[in-house]
């Protein structure tokens, strides 16, 4: 466990929730090698920490492969020593480029896809200067007032920079987002989930619907959604459906609601289209993802 000053952390807390979240955000960041173990210290970099997600940098598209394998073990870590009333991370994610534009860019052959902005040139008006010496002045611990102020100060900096470069507040949230983004990282992924999900009813509705079909009924329910709902998106969300209902159809079943239903969504065929031999043919095709497969005898 991690020690830290509890009187401290009451005066941070007394900020707001939101400081006091961004407060531990930058302590996850900064005990980081105490909390994972050298080699996962040494891979990947903490980077921030938005509506739960913690994003990381990863050093190699091998380690990027490898992260969901020991995720759970770094969200217990850092939510059993700063989610202690309510987790602070639920999950891992990799971080984009515009999610680390406050930082320098790796020195690297080609140029990195990261922002490169020195923060501490933009300039506050005081009457900003003053609104985080305020907050900060509640800190009774003189070195860590100064701290707190630092953070409060290059928060303040980058908002103001990323406002005048187009960023702009999520369609769902408060957080600001890229200009040529709709929504944050989080929330993208709360969308894409729901689209998913309104997909599948597409699907379920009319197992037979063409994919550009689906798109367009998708796209009249979830206007929003243009730039994510593309072909494949679709055509991933129907995979997902039909091995949703295969694992509740039993080898043999060729005549159940869902055996026939799995039939058309896989097929892409109406009712009046099916005849028993493509239903047998289909649910041969499908039968490694049968709730039940044959037995077969050793010899």
């Amino acid at each position: 466990m991690i020690d830290f000053d509890l009187t401290l952390h009451e005066q941070i807390r007394a900020l707001g929730k939101e400081t006091y979240k961004k407060f531990l955000g930058s302590e996850v960041i900064r005990n980081w090698s105490k909390l994972v173990d050298d080699e996962i210290a040494a891979q990947v970099v903490p980077v921030t920490i938005e509506h739960g997600v913690l994003f990381v940098d990863a050093q190699s598209s091998a380690v990027k492969d490898q992260l969901k394998f020991f995720a759970e073990e770094i969200i217990d870590a850092i939510n059993e020593n700063f989610g202690r009333e309510e987790p602070l991370v639920k999950e891992i994610r990799i971080a984009k480029g515009f999610q680390i534009a406050d930082k320098p860019p790796k020195k690297v052959s080609e140029p990195a896809p990261v922002e490169e902005v020195d923060l501490e040139q933009i300039p506050l008006t005081d009457e900003e200067t003053k609104h985080c010496e305020e907050q900060a002045q509640r800190i009774s611990n003189d070195k860590l007032r100064q701290t707190v102020l630092q953070t409060l100060l290059t928060q303040a900096r980058l908002k103001k920079f990323r406002l005048a470069n187009g960023w702009h507040k999520c369609a769902r949230c408060e957080t600001l987002c890229p200009p040529k983004e709709t929504f944050c990282e989080v929330c993208r992924i709360k969308e894409r989930d729901a689209m998913t999900e309104e997909l599948f009813k597409i699907f379920y509705d009319e197992p037979w619907i063409k994919t550009w079909d689906a798109q367009k009924i998708l796209l009249e329910r979830m206007p929003h959604m243009r730039r994510e709902c593309l072909p494949d998106a679709v055509e991933s969300a129907r995979t997902s459906l039909i091995q949703q209902i295969a694992s509740h159809v039993r080898y043999g079943d060729d005549s159940s609601p869902n055996a026939l239903k799995l039939v058309m969504l896989e097929k892409r065929l109406p009712p009046d289209k099916l005849t028993p031999a493509i239903i047998k043919r289909a649910l041969s095709d499908l039968q490694f993802n049968l709730a039940e497969l044959p037995k077969f005898p050793r010899k």
